[in-house]
């Protein structure tokens, strides 16, 4: 999985990453909103910093993190 130009993800990436997630998105499979998310990297940037690229080190992603819930809308003209 390694390879000569891997690199950390730098705290300030992740915190520009979780500063774009609008606050409207709907929670996922886990029920953390992107409000709860952000919140939460206000607290522990350096955590969550350090999960990203522990993840990212070994090529391992938790399962909830690969999966999404779509819901088609469907449009009825008059």
């Amino acid at each position: 999985m390694d390879t000569a130009d891997d690199k950390d993800f730098a705290l300030e990436e992740i915190r520009n990453a979780v500063e774009s997630m609008g606050n409207k998105k709907a929670s996922g499979e886990d029920r953390i909103t992107s409000e709860i998310y952000k919140s939460t990297f206000e607290i522990f940037p350096s955590y969550i910093t350090a999960m990203y690229n522990g993840c990212s080190r070994r090529g391992a992603f938790p399962t909830r993190w690969k999966r999404a819930k779509l819901i088609p809308i469907t449009y009825k003209s008059c």
